[in-house]
């Protein structure tokens, strides 16, 4: 849509100040920029007088023709490298070739008259296949080693000087599939709902309140039911290389593992099919199936976004998905209205974020809201759009939305 990112311009100022608004529009553009409130519209009023877009106007009204300073000189470097380059091959050419009385002479001249008899190759004896190769710079002994008269073969440390290694090792592909490290979430037991956990980063659990300036990354006050057994940020999940450990962040009720109470520190790490009781609630860590990984986008899938309520709103490919707050004074109404829900939608934006699909899966991108967009507890830039997977979190300005399929 626009050419230059007016976030990112180093000019931005000075383009605010030269444009043809208003003092009060030059005040309203410096103070949406300032707290990250802008949005295409604010940015629309700075490209009609962009001072980049100008410059590169003026440049090309300019004869092209025209060669910079910089430019010939770039040219004339470009030229000498090419003619050093090029001095060795005519040396090689112009070297004259060296008469024959100049030719080593050999020790013993061969007899012309004696038949030509053709030495048969040496055979070298037949020997087994090796899975290891080594060096040609290692010397075998010439006594059969213990580890080659045994039944089977294995792997010789050192070859000679050399150490033997794989004739056949894997690619970057293969290496980077062998060390992704493996996604897990967490599975509260009364709703059976899916917290994805973040390979690395942080995750907060807790329970939303409208007096509190930071909301929780998971909102769990649906599934606490109103017995405020679940503290406003209760508890923390940190994720480092796929490696997760639980941290108490001074819950009233406390965090407990495997019924083993954690204090303020990080626990052990996680392992798979480990209990974590905040208030009344269990929630198991265990890795994320196959099946959830790998979804084909057919009629047979449903995708789900479950509110903070736990009502659940399923959408459907190809249509686009505004979700924000309606306002009837603008008589706008998003495609998913959050007002519904009450206070826990007092910072969610009239157009919040939008969901648009690609090859059936849907990605979430935020557009410009005031509070922002978190998936997973990471913040979502301007324009990012970020694919959801089964059991993401979509953080609105405090109002949580849970993404999940069912097959």
């Amino acid at each position: 849509m626009f050419k230059y990112d007016c976030r990112k311009c180093p000019i931005r100022n000075r383009c605010i100040e030269e444009s043809n608004n208003a003092p009060s529009i030059k005040s309203m553009i410096r103070h949406a920029f300032t707290a990250r409130t802008d949005t295409h519209s604010t940015w629309g009023l700075l490209q009609i007088n962009c001072l980049l877009v100008k410059a590169d106007e003026e440049r090309n009204r300019k004869d092209p023709q025209e060669e910079s300073l910089l430019a010939r000189r770039l040219r004339q470097i470009r030229e000498s490298r090419e003619n050093v380059s090029a001095e060795p091959a005519q040396t090689a050419k112009s070297t004259p070739k060296r008469p024959d009385y100049l030719q080593p002479v050999a020790s013993t001249p061969p007899d012309p008259l004696a038949p030509t008899v053709k030495e048969p190759p040496p055979q070298s004896p037949s020997k087994p296949e090796s899975r290891w190769e080594t060096s040609s710079l290692g010397h075998l002994p010439p006594e059969t080693p213990a580890w080659a008269a045994s039944n089977g073969e294995p792997r010789p440390d050192v070859i000679g000087a050399v150490e033997a290694l794989p004739k056949y090792l894997p690619n970057k592909a293969q290496k980077a599939a062998s060390s992704q490290p493996k996604p897990y979430w967490l599975t509260v037991n009364t709703s059976s709902r899916h917290i994805a956990l973040p390979i690395s980063g942080e995750l907060v659990l807790g329970r939303f309140d409208p007096n509190l300036g930071l909301p929780p990354d998971v909102d769990l006050a649906y599934e606490d039911a109103g017995e405020r057994a679940i503290s406003r940020r209760h508890a923390k999940i940190v994720g480092l290389d796929g490696h997760h450990t639980v941290e108490d962040l001074g819950s009233r009720h406390g965090v407990f593992l495997n019924g083993e109470q954690i204090k303020f520190r990080p626990s052990r790490q996680l392992q798979h099919g480990d209990q974590i009781t905040l208030g009344n609630l269990k929630l198991y860590y265990d890795m994320v199936p196959v099946d959830r990984l790998i979804v084909v986008a057919t009629a047979q899938v449903r995708h789900t976004l479950m509110a903070p309520t736990g009502e659940q709103v399923i959408i459907t490919p190809p249509d686009e998905i505004v979700i924000g707050r309606s306002d009837r004074y603008v008589d706008f109404v998003p495609d998913i209205d959050l007002s519904a829900v009450g206070d826990i939608a007092v910072r969610v934006s009239r157009r919040h974020a939008i969901i648009t699909w690609r090859n059936g899966s849907p990605y979430v991108e935020d557009l410009g809201s005031g509070f922002g967009t978190r998936l997973n507890g990471e913040v979502l830039l301007l324009g990012q759009a970020v694919p959801l997977k089964p059991g993401d979190h979509i953080w609105l300005g405090g109002c949580v939305l849970a993404y999940d399929v069912a097959i």
